[in-house]
């Protein structure tokens, strides 16, 4: 009624005279305007010819499309699809923040980037995104009522099953998110990383995602006696007679071919991306000569992915299962690196086949495979050690390499980042001489002081955390204050402020060389502590010698010799692509001047 009433007051034109100002036929008849035998009368005895429907009852009555499949859009009438839809995409384009103003001179990169639709999900609809950006405690990030919030969930389910992406949405209904509890005390962490059976790692769904079953078997996904059991298999595996003199001798010959093959010459100075060209690519040649992934070099030239393609495969992955916390991001984040999960995985098992021949074949597989470097024979016999403990080729595959190469590289990539910029900033730099003097000479000695200079950089600039949930109802000390915790609660533990807490770090704003070694948080503690330890801790000291040794070592001029931050609570930061177009959990440039021709 009230819409007859103001379309009245406002002297609007009939039903037939709106469809002629937008060039549409008008109705000549009223089962023109609705084949429904009772619709048409109706209008009939009301009106007595088409010409005097008014707009309003024409509008509301008028026969809707009728959908070629359950759920191509809001299948309006004819006259709202043409007229009103049109006249709303007029609007648009006549909106000066959709056309002149709709670039990164106006936006900046970063603001354009966060604006832009992605055809990958629900063909550009951004819907979801506005959703989890306004209520992101209250939807899941794959909730089917955020993604598809016009059409009931029944209907919704029907449609999605029709077009096999029912197992892409959550169903639950809507329900409140309780924040994470933090914890920030040294005593705090090492109480919540200790007590695993109390707190689980939260990582199993997504490793699954994934990786399928296999992922459900990674060692991170859970707390069970099987998932300790697979930790111990990838240790005995990994760590082989002398490994420690084959990690150092491969860190320092890839840290230094990085550094000649990658630097280059700028008004007469040498200069580097010592993060994306040196410490990114280190940790990606060690992981394929370690797993066999397909990494194409000079040496390799029929492998599948570059340098920086693999590390990027590597480094989502590790975002996908470790640091998936923006809601408004994760559902694009998840899908797309299932998918280049999925054709790495392939990749990686048919080598594991391969690997599993026997005789002449595996001795020819084995000689093109292999490379002349310290690790040139590790990717090969680890994954016959694998083969040997009973594994098979799809559980080394899903459970044990993706899964180990995904937590690695873009974690100690990071790290190293993470350690030379404290040592090239203000604070850190007085240190370097001595750094430099050190790197020099080849003895024990030097190594253990390399070392500490390695783990006092990581505890001074490092950003480290872990996450559990809590399983029993608890109440934890988190350095004089209690926390309370209840089952189902997502705990996070920092290490930023544990790592400079007094009772624990006596001068903690001070590099010193004394500290025990086991005093340093960062590699985890308890059940998950760090599979990795020992081989990260040479190869943290190798790269640092490498670079350390380096004469009139210091940062590019300006900002391209900075980390671009973006401050996060906690002592947090992530770090701006260097197209500043968005923001990534690791850094990826940062430019060094260095002192070699």
């Amino acid at each position: 009624m009230l819409g007859l009433q103001q379309g009245r007051a406002w002297n609007l034109g009939s039903f037939n005279e709106f469809r002629k100002f937008f060039g549409l036929k008008p109705h000549d008849t009223f089962e023109d305007i609705n084949s429904d035998p009772t619709v048409a009368d109706q209008l009939r005895h009301l009106y007595e010819h088409p010409d005097f429907v008014e707009i309003y009852t024409g509008l509301v009555t008028e026969e809707a499309k009728v959908p070629m499949v359950p759920g191509v859009g809001i299948a309006p009438t004819f006259t709202i699809s043409r007229a009103v839809l049109s006249d709303a995409v007029a609007l648009v384009r006549g909106d000066r923040f959709y056309t002149i103003d709709y670039n990164t001179k106006s936006l900046t990169n970063w603001g354009y980037s966060e604006v832009q639709y992605n055809l990958n999900v629900e063909q550009g609809c951004m819907m979801s995104k506005l959703i989890l950006r306004t209520l992101p405690n209250w939807f899941k990030p794959d909730s089917i009522y955020a993604h598809y919030p016009m059409t009931i969930p029944s209907e919704n389910r029907k449609i999605m099953r029709n077009l096999k992406r029912e197992q892409d949405y959550s169903w639950d209904r809507p329900a409140f998110i309780p924040p994470r509890v933090n914890l920030t005390s040294y005593v705090g962490a090492k109480y919540l990383l200790e007590h695993g059976q109390e707190y689980n790692v939260p990582w199993g769904e997504a490793t699954g995602w994934l990786f399928g079953k296999g992922g459900l078997d990674f060692m991170l996904s859970g707390d069970t006696k099987m998932h300790a059991q697979q930790k111990q298999v990838m240790g005995e595996a990994l760590y082989k007679d002398n490994w420690t003199q084959h990690i150092k001798e491969f860190y320092e010959d890839i840290t230094l071919k990085l550094l000649h093959e990658k630097s280059f010459k700028v008004a007469g100075m040498n200069m580097v991306d010592i993060t994306r060209d040196v410490g990114n690519l280190a940790q990606i040649h060690f992981a394929a000569n370690v797993f066999s992934l397909p990494l194409k070099t000079e040496e390799s030239p029929h492998g599948v992915y570059s340098e920086q393609e693999l590390y990027m495969v590597l480094a989502v992955i590790f975002v996908c299962i470790f640091l998936d916390l923006d809601p408004a991001r994760s559902f694009p984040l998840r899908h797309a690196t299932r998918a280049v999960a999925q054709q790495l995985g392939k990749m990686v098992e048919a080598n594991v086949q391969s690997v599993s021949m026997t005789g002449m074949v595996a001795g020819i597989v084995d000689k093109f495979r292999e490379n002349q470097n310290p690790l040139s024979d590790y990717g090969v016999h680890m994954v016959r050690r694998l083969l040997d403990s009973g594994l098979g080729v799809s559980e080394i595959t899903w459970s044990q390499i993706l899964p180990t190469a995904g937590a690695m590289v873009a974690n100690q990539a990071q790290v190293f980042t993470q350690l030379l910029d404290y040592y090239l900033s203000p604070e850190g730099a007085p240190h370097l001489p001595a750094i430099n003097k050190w790197a020099k000479i080849n003895t024990a000695e030097a190594d253990k002081k390399i070392l500490h200079y390695a783990m006092e950089g990581i505890r001074l600039n490092g950003t480290f955390g872990s996450h559990r949930e809590a399983k029993v109802n608890d109440t934890i000390d988190d350095g004089g204050r209690q926390v309370r915790v209840k089952p189902g609660d997502k705990v996070f533990c920092s290490f930023v402020q544990a790592n400079r807490e007094a009772e624990f770090f006596p001068d903690p704003d001070t590099v010193r060389l004394d500290r025990p070694l086991d005093s340093y948080i960062h590699y985890g503690a308890g059940p998950h502590a760090c599979l990795g330890r020992d081989a990260s801790r040479v190869a943290l000291t190798a790269m640092l010698r490498t670079v350390g040794r380096l004469d009139n070592l210091r940062r590019a001029p300006g900002p391209q010799g900075q980390l671009k931050k973006i401050p996060r609570p906690g002592g947090f930061v992530e770090y701006m692509r260097s197209d500043w177009g968005g923001y990534f959990p690791f850094p990826t440039s940062k430019f060094e001047s260095l002192p070699f021709a």
